[in-house]
């Protein structure tokens, strides 16, 4: 059993070898990026399509839910921001946006 574990492994390597590597031009492969952006580009390419979430959680929060947890989560100012900044990217909803600029407004 072990012996056909080692052998199925090494075959799947060796397909991702095959399957990435140019042996013409001596080099990996790249995969396709959008239109303009190049491999110099990739941590923007993170920033602009896949902006991480706040804080753990908040994509699976609806809106009620979200605006009940950002009363009794006891937020700092900077993750305050980054919420703001985030819910005006994504969804942009107000009563969120309404919460998120009360609690700052605490801050002074």
């Amino acid at each position: 059993m072990r012996l056909l574990k080692v052998l199925l492994g090494t075959a799947a390597a060796g397909t991702i070898v095959l399957a990435f590597r140019d042996f013409a031009n001596e080099r990996w492969l790249q995969p396709a990026l959008p239109a303009g952006a190049g491999w110099d580009d990739d941590e923007e390419l993170l920033a602009e399509d896949e902006e991480e979430e706040p804080v753990l959680g908040y994509d699976g929060m609806d809106r009620d839910t979200l605006v009940a947890w950002l009363d009794d989560a006891g937020l700092d100012e900077e993750t305050l921001l980054d919420i703001r900044r985030y819910e005006e990217a994504q969804q942009a909803r107000g009563p969120v946006l309404d919460k998120v600029d009360d609690l700052l407004a605490s801050f002074g």
